[in-house]
């Protein structure tokens, strides 16, 4: 058995399907056909069930799978120890963020990330900020900036790095435009928001809920920006964190007074598991995104 299997091994189970796992490891697929056949016959178990378009655990597989993610872990741990003796940083990071991320803090961390350590590859993916917190705690992600309203799943760790009250973004002139808003008086409009499964959803929809009210939201989508641009044509309202439409000339930001639930962003990792390039990586976004929330 090599490592290579099983990274192989885990690259398919990621990303659904030997095709979409070659591309990402920017090898043959053919190549990984064969590496995990051979892995099949030497553990003497079928690991996958190949599907004409996607793949499914045996349940050898599913037994495998954390322990391939352990050995793999592992072997970067070794590496990573080696390296420190010369101040090297090596490796891979998995770094999960909010769809629809730009916040310039979160940005500028990433970058100055990519050129102090070339020597490390940096895998994004975005999602909801609930599955963000799951593919981490599953070892899917080593790092993931998420919105929050609460409490992290047991298992990760979580540093809070700004923490924001809900408020109504309007056009100009709107009625609700530099009043003191209630969260009553959203049910009388037409309500953007991201959705649900994200920090923002869940501290409107418990905001709403403390003051007795349904969280009514009219329209979804998982990028701000566009929001934040129906919402300028006169769609409708937006309910986002209260930063969120800085700079922005043609809307206002009003705070909604009864929004008891606030709005945040944490970096979570696994409690006990961060790795030197994800620690770098930690430290730089906690820096950055401390920075921007203290400036806004």
């Amino acid at each position: 058995m090599e490592i290579g299997q099983l990274r192989y091994f885990v690259s398919v189970v990621d990303h659904g399907s030997f095709t979409a796992a070659a591309q990402h490891l920017h090898v043959s697929q053919s190549g990984i056909s064969a590496q995990l056949a051979k892995l099949e016959r030497e553990l003497g178990h079928e690991l996958l069930v190949r599907g004409p378009r996607n793949v499914r655990l045996t349940h050898a597989g599913e037994r495998l799978l954390p322990r391939a993610r352990e050995a793999i872990r592992a072997i970067e741990d070794v590496r990573q120890s080696a390296d420190e003796l010369s101040d090297l940083v090596h490796g891979h990071v998995r770094l999960g963020v909010i769809a629809g991320c730009t916040i310039s803090g979160f940005l500028d961390a990433v970058a100055t990330f990519h050129t102090s350590h070339p020597g490390v590859t940096v895998e994004l993916a975005e999602d909801t900020s609930d599955r963000l917190q799951r593919r981490t705690l599953a070892g899917e992600l080593d790092l993931a900036l998420i919105s929050r309203s609460g409490p992290v799943l047991e298992g990760l760790a979580g540093l809070t790095v700004s923490d924001e009250r809900l408020a109504v973004i309007t056009p100009p002139g709107h009625r609700l435009a530099g009043a003191r808003p209630a969260l009553r008086n959203l049910h009388e409009e037409t309500v953007l928001c991201i959705p649900p499964g994200t920090g923002i959803r869940t501290a409107f929809e418990r905001s709403c809920a403390r003051a007795g009210l349904e969280a009514r939201v009219d329209l979804s989508a998982s990028n701000p920006e566009t929001l934040l641009g129906l919402t300028a044509r006169g769609l409708g309202v937006c309910v986002l964190a209260e930063s969120m439409a800085q700079g922005s000339t043609d809307l206002v930001t009003t705070p909604i007074v009864d929004a008891e639930v606030r709005a945040g962003l944490a970096l979570v990792t696994r409690d006990g598991d961060r790795q030197r390039a994800t620690g770098r990586l930690f430290e730089l976004l906690r820096e950055a995104l401390r920075a921007g929330s203290q400036a806004a």
